[in-house]
């Protein structure tokens, strides 16, 4: 989630030493599990009053201990770099107080979640949470959550371009080449959850081409190197390189997104030959196994610019231009591709973006003659089911 910095000073008002957050004299905090709280004391008036957490008000002074549970400390109260704090999680003790070391009276309460908890008791070995109150309702405290169901903003990654190839995680992903007019790039960089970092280029630069697998073992297949030449070349990467290997029997740009494919299980599906403007569809799919590329069964109707979603023996393609705009979504069963339910917005093209698995997957995102974020869902999980009949 996120780090929050509190900062702390101390100041006399006429009646002993007291601590204000962010300026408000003993606070009552109330924290979010996920969230990591820094009592930053680097303020000189925090000298010689060293502020701790604990489960008892005024911890030591009240015959209580300091709580040390993901709390870190760092440098000394009044200095630069100075601070206590927690990682509050769904096990941290919700009743809590900080409190200066040296001296009483100074601190306030620290709740994280509920501030109606009272205490925590040990029933037959599970921690029981005390409330004065009911805790508000799983749907309502989402229906309240500001965060979710909702799209934030991230870092930039280091060169902008587009048309690039992905894979991995929200965490842990990579990004590799593109185009920016007039270059094109073969600069790739990996995302480790905060920022980018450039790491080591493709041999070859490219775009409209496809990856598949994680940030340190993916594939990179495809795509165009100049106008209007589509590619056939396929590289590996094992975390620090990459590799040129096998290439595509066709050579292809704008294929289907199939990014939950591996370096060693993955399929190339549709696409086009050439200039994407004029080089028609195909319906040609092959299939790797982590050496070499096998053309297998062909799409029913050629098209590029698909969704994907699945795996090797798994997938769907969904939408994308055959040649105009179509619903169309086949299910791939390692063998045969299968006419199945059309998406319900007809004219899906220009990249759409699936995720899941052949059995329940989304797609999000689309170009229906303008710019769209529409999302369907597929829930389909009887598409490719074996029915033995004895």
């Amino acid at each position: 989630m996120a780090t929050i910095t509190i900062t702390v000073t101390v100041s006399n008002p006429g009646s002993g030493n007291k601590y204000y957050l962010d300026g408000v004299l003993q606070a009552t905090y109330v924290a979010t599990p996920g969230n990591t709280y820094k009592f930053d004391q680097a303020d000189g008036s925090n000298s010689g009053h060293p502020l701790r957490l604990s489960i008892t008000s005024d911890g030591t002074h009240n015959s209580g201990s300091a709580y040390t549970t993901g709390v870190t400390t760092n440098g000394t109260p009044g200095s630069a770099g100075a601070y206590t704090q927690i990682e509050v999680t769904a096990t941290t003790v919700q009743a809590l107080y900080y409190y200066c070391t040296a001296h009483s009276g100074m601190g306030g309460s620290f709740n994280t979640g509920s501030s109606a908890t009272v205490q925590f008791q040990d029933r037959k070995g599970f921690d029981i949470q005390n409330l004065s109150s009911d805790p508000v309702p799983f749907a309502q405290a989402k229906e309240n959550d500001p965060y979710a169901g909702s799209w934030a903003s991230g870092t930039n990654v280091n060169t902008a371009r587009r048309s690039m190839a992905s894979a991995g995680t929200q965490t842990a992903s990579i990004i590799t080449g593109g185009l920016l007019p007039p270059g094109t790039y073969a600069i790739t960089e990996q995302w480790n959850g905060s920022a980018w970092t450039e790491v080591a280029d493709l041999n070859t630069g490219r775009w409209y081409f496809k990856g598949s697998g994680t940030s340190t073992a993916a594939l990179a297949y495809g795509g165009v190197e100049s106008n209007p030449t589509a590619s056939a070349k396929t590289e590996l990467w094992n975390g620090s390189g990459w590799t040129e290997t096998g290439d595509l029997n066709t050579a292809r740009q704008k294929m289907g997104n199939s990014t939950t494919g591996t370096t060693t299980a993955s399929i190339a599906f549709g696409g086009s030959p050439a200039d994407p403007a004029g080089g028609g569809a195909l319906s040609i799919n092959e299939s790797w196994n982590g050496s070499a590329w096998t053309e297998v069964g062909d799409m029913n109707t050629a098209r590029k610019d698909c969704g994907g979603a699945g795996t090797s023996t798994a997938a769907l393609a969904i939408g994308g231009q055959a040649p105009s705009d179509s619903a169309l979504n086949e299910s791939w069963n390692g063998s045969a591709w299968t006419e199945v339910g059309d998406l319900g917005t007809a004219s899906v093209s220009n990249n759409p973006n699936g995720g899941g698995t052949a059995g329940a997957g989304i797609i999000a995102g689309a170009y229906t003659g303008s710019t769209s974020s529409a999302s369907e869902e597929w829930n389909a999980a009887e598409v490719n089911k074996t029915i033995t009949v004895s």
